[in-house]
């Protein structure tokens, strides 16, 4: 557990050994009061107590007191403050980390999985280190304080002790390892828990409109199940070994006194060491008892440490340089061949350039690896073969968060922040004045709607965008893109399912978003890139055919199809 700590923390840890000693010197002043003790009945048994000396062992604890109380202030304090905000630093570290991965990893991971690390684990984590750390710590040493006493008062005494915590100690730990594997099953169905959660407020709308809602949701409502029953087999799996360690721990406090009492009857241990004996072989008995109980808990929170590890250890996507000029904003494809899962090509041998300044259209059927392309860009992934450059240069080489420094991305399923309409528009740019933000809105043509909120841009918007219209937040996250101003445009072009006003005032908007600007554009009507200097189509990852749309059409294959299949579709009806 302490390897685990160090390693999560890392140089932070400095920040908490001084809370962390000055708790444990709890244990030095507990070794005191013992001592003292032992001295108070040294004197007693001999008498030779005095006033002088009570005022003296009187004092001394008080003072003792006064300080330990004062120490312990200091270090609760310290160690809940530190802890704080080292937690604080870990969950933005680690959140810098997560951007950083491939985003495999979030395909193989669910959001309840992710959600539960980021708050229920960093959260377990937060009290090993305020908490169980100097229980432990404090634990060992008093322990080891106590049965050094013992052997000091009678060997034998120590000996028959010491045995009585090996026998007991391994049933303790088989506990703790059973903790432990059922554990692990409990944070499964906690992951699946809030997954559900997720799902279920995400898509209320449709179970409702289903009659799906309370009881009725089965896959909510098993996993609550599931949950209970977890929840009670992990803290019921433990009972039986802490039950027999403590019986085992017990059993030696009787036979303990019994051999002392012979011993004492034979001369070979004084009265101030029987009594002493007694008082710290029950004290012992309590510390080891109080131990058990809390053995369980340490190995569970443990298994957060090794969860948050286990998101460290995941490797962050590699770069040569942070920073890049490019001399141009031209994208190359060179060779790329792609794969998210293992034998499962998605783009195969692909090649091709989008020169600055002009738009490409990429065309093709569902899965052909349009959305694909887009991703590899962002370098959201990198490609497993073949280059893709940007004036001439291996995106490989920079930083993944600074080459979006230069991309702009529209998507279909916009995302809109629990905030105000300013401050979703302020994404594109931080430093943007409001003067600035409204002009992005202006040319977005959402300025116009905004004023006619009751609070303008002052409105909350509600998560995701919650209560905005489709095309009222496509509008918003164009604005963004305005306001951002980079060179490169990467454009799921989302007008279908909009109605006619909303979709005449998203093309002014994207019309005057992609001026001067390199535009990767996937595209759902073919009639609204007829104008795109570029057509790309693509089939089951490989580019079918290229060239304009006067082209494409003359060459009468699948573009020419399909262009023609959409016309047809338009006077369908029902």
């Amino acid at each position: 557990m302490l390897s685990d700590i160090k390693t999560l923390l890392g140089e932070q840890r400095k920040k908490l050994r001084k809370p962390i000693i000055l708790l444990t010197t709890d244990t030095l002043f507990n070794m005191f009061f013992y001592s003292m003790l032992y001295f108070v009945l040294l004197d007693l048994i001999n008498y030779k107590f005095s006033f002088y000396k009570i005022k003296i062992y009187s004092i001394s604890m008080i003072i003792a007191f006064i300080a330990r109380a004062w120490i312990n202030a200091l270090g609760y304090t310290g160690i809940q403050e530190k802890g704080a905000r080292v937690i604080e630093n870990m969950r933005i570290s680690l959140g810098d980390h997560i951007r950083n991965i491939n985003l495999g990893f979030f395909n193989k991971n669910s959001i309840g999985s992710l959600s539960n690390i980021m708050t229920n684990d960093l959260q377990d984590f937060e009290k090993i280190m305020t908490h169980t750390t100097d229980e432990l710590i404090k634990t060992v040493l008093l322990s080891i304080y106590l049965l050094t006493i013992t052997f000091f008062i009678d060997f034998h005494l120590g000996v028959i002790q010491l045995l009585a915590v090996f026998i007991a100690t391994p049933i303790i730990l088989m506990g703790g390892h059973k903790v432990t594997k059922i554990g692990k099953e409990k944070k499964k169905v906690m992951n699946d828990v809030i997954s559900r959660m997720v799902e279920y407020i995400s898509g209320i709308e449709v179970f409702k409109s289903y009659n799906l809602v309370g009881e009725k949701f089965e896959r909510l409502e098993k996993s609550f199940r599931n949950l209970k029953k977890e929840c009670i087999r992990t803290e019921i799996s433990i009972v039986p070994f802490v039950l027999v360690f403590q019986v085992i721990v017990d059993l030696s406090f009787p036979i303990l006194l019994l051999i002392a009492t012979i011993e004492f009857g034979g001369g070979s241990i004084g009265k101030t060491e029987f009594l002493t004996f007694i008082i710290i072989n029950i004290a012992l008995t309590n510390i080891l008892r109080a131990f058990s109980t809390k053995y369980g808990e340490f190995r569970y929170l443990k298994l957060a440490s090794k969860k948050l590890i286990n998101i460290y250890n995941q490797p962050e996507m590699s770069c040569i340089y942070e920073e890049l000029n490019f001399e141009n904003y031209n994208i190359e494809f060179d060779n790329v061949s792609f794969e998210y899962e293992k034998n499962q090509k998605t783009i195969q041998n692909l090649s091709f350039q989008a020169n600055e300044g002009t738009i490409t259209a990429l065309v093709g059927p569902s899965g052909s690896g349009k959305t694909t392309i887009t991703s590899l860009i962002a370098r959201f992934w990198d490609v497993n073969k073949g280059k893709i450059k940007i004036g001439k240069k291996d995106i490989k080489d920079l930083n993944p968060n600074n080459l979006l420094k230069h991309i702009s991305m529209v998507f279909q399923d916009v995302y809109l922040l629990n905030d105000t309409i300013y401050n979703n528009i302020k994404l594109g740019n931080q430093n943007a004045t409001k003067e600035e933000i409204i002009e992005a809105a202006k040319i977005a043509n959402c300025h116009e709607f905004i004023e006619k909120l009751e609070n303008k841009y002052d409105t909350m918007i509600g998560e995701g965008g919650s209560t905005l219209s489709g095309g009222e937040k496509q509008r918003i996250s164009i604005a963004r893109a305005i306001l951002k101003d980079a060179p490169i445009i990467l454009l799921d072009e989302a007008t279908a399912s909009l109605d006619a006003d909303n979709e005449l005032e998203i093309r002014k908007a994207i019309k005057k978003l992609t001026l001067n600007k390199t535009v990767i554009v996937i595209a759902h009507r073919l009639n609204t890139i007829k104008d795109a200097d570029q057509i790309i189509v693509l089939n089951e990852g490989e580019i079918e055919e290229k060239g304009t749309h006067d082209q494409l059409i003359q060459n009468k294959k699948r573009y020419y199809d399909m262009y023609n299949q959409m016309e047809e579709a338009k006077n369908w009806s029902i």
